[in-house]
């Protein structure tokens, strides 16, 4: 006859139910049975020190996060006074640029005249006298 491994019979207890459960009974009735157990079980349990500990590392990364949030904040409105200061300045420019024009228009509308003036009462007349109107 064969005999049964480990892993055998390990099988045959987890696929029977009523041998599964007499098992476990067993297991927990026995006093150094039952302390392995809770030891083995202990160790995955959260202790009260580990939900406090827990409970800081939380307390740390808000505290992190609002100062995070903080510096951001106050990069943002760095950066909000600087586009604020471009603005200002780029409408200056524009002010600057529609006075040119102005000045330019004015300008050239002057040396226009100025060119017709000139022209009228020197070359129209020498003209005029060419052609035998004078």
């Amino acid at each position: 006859m064969n005999e049964l491994t480990g892993e055998e019979i390990v099988k045959r207890i987890v696929s029977d139910k009523g041998a599964l459960k007499d098992l476990i009974y067993h297991i927990v009735s026995d006093p150094d049975m039952r302390v392995a157990v809770i030891s083995a079980v202990l160790s995955e349990v959260a202790t009260k020190q580990d939900v406090r500990d827990l409970r800081q590392e939380m307390n740390q990364l808000r505290q992190e996060m609002n100062q995070l949030r903080a510096e951001m904040d106050a990069r943002f409105n760095e950066v909000r006074r600087e586009m604020n200061q471009l603005r200002t300045e780029i409408n200056g420019l524009r002010r600057e640029i529609n006075d040119l024009r102005r000045e330019m228009r004015s300008l050239i509308r002057w040396t226009i005249t100025a060119i017709l003036v000139v022209w009228g009462s020197t070359v129209l007349p020498v003209m005029m006298r060419l052609a035998g109107i004078i």
